[in-house]
């Protein structure tokens, strides 16, 4: 008799290229008004945040390079822009999300690619930066190895995720919300109901804290740090090559 798969084997089928194409390609044309109304408004707060990280931990120079991988709409591509004499790549596996990313900012380069195998050489960039991404990604320490590839000596990698809060009475009520509020509030905007399901389980297995930072000294970063924001419902991470 075959072993029952557990819910980290069910996840990880799950994450599969394919079905992560199929599941942002679906929700689309509602994703930015979700992103933004089942966060009350705090994603925004999370982006700016990273940019004024990213920023101060540039290399000093005039016209810094940046990738944005798994760049959905391009929301923190967009950000990004704001850095002065800032040249943006944002890189996505879903078509459709890219053609609403194209919509709002026109001389940023978005197209399509995937985390594991950039198609870029070598230290290109200055900063590569993941938005709410590398959860999505089907080998996460592959993932982590390009961005260190593709990056410059001395480049800054920022990953911005959800988290789960440690302080107890906060995370019974996240998850309450994530498990119950969520996917409920989703369902009458988007008709897929696999995307705000696989959200919750995602946030929930993925690694975080001192445990993604140990994903990120073996791809040799250096400078591996973590900075938790509103009553740790999302963390940033930055590191150095």
């Amino acid at each position: 008799m075959n072993p029952t798969p557990s819910k980290a084997d069910a996840l990880v089928q799950e994450k599969s290229q394919k079905k992560i194409r199929a599941m942002f390609d679906e929700i689309a044309p509602t994703y930015d008004f979700l992103n933004h109304f089942l966060s009350g408004g705090t994603d925004i707060y999370w982006r700016w945040q990273t940019v004024r990280k990213v920023k101060a931990k540039l290399p000093s120079h005039d016209a810094p390079k940046i990738l944005d991988v798994a760049t959905g709409t391009g929301d923190l591509a967009v950000m990004l822009s704001k850095i002065p004499n800032s040249e943006i790549i944002g890189i996505d596996l879903s078509d459709e999300m890219l053609k609403r990313a194209r919509l709002k900012k026109s001389n940023i380069r978005f197209e399509l690619g995937e985390a594991e195998s950039l198609k870029f050489p070598n230290e290109t960039f200055d900063a590569v930066t993941a938005g709410f991404g590398a959860r999505n990604f089907e080998d996460l320490q592959q993932g982590l190895n390009e961005f260190y590839r593709v990056l410059k000596p001395s480049g800054v990698a920022a990953i911005l995720e959800p988290m789960i809060p440690r302080n107890g009475v906060v995370k019974n009520f996240y998850q309450w919300y994530f498990k119950n509020v969520l996917p409920k509030m989703a369902s009458l905007f988007t008709k897929s109901d696999f995307a705000y399901d696989y959200l919750p389980r995602s946030v929930a297995a993925f690694p975080q804290g001192e445990d993604f930072l140990t994903y990120l000294k073996r791809a040799s970063f250096r400078e591996a740090r973590y900075y938790t924001m509103t009553f740790e419902t999302a963390i940033l991470y930055i590191a150095k090559k």
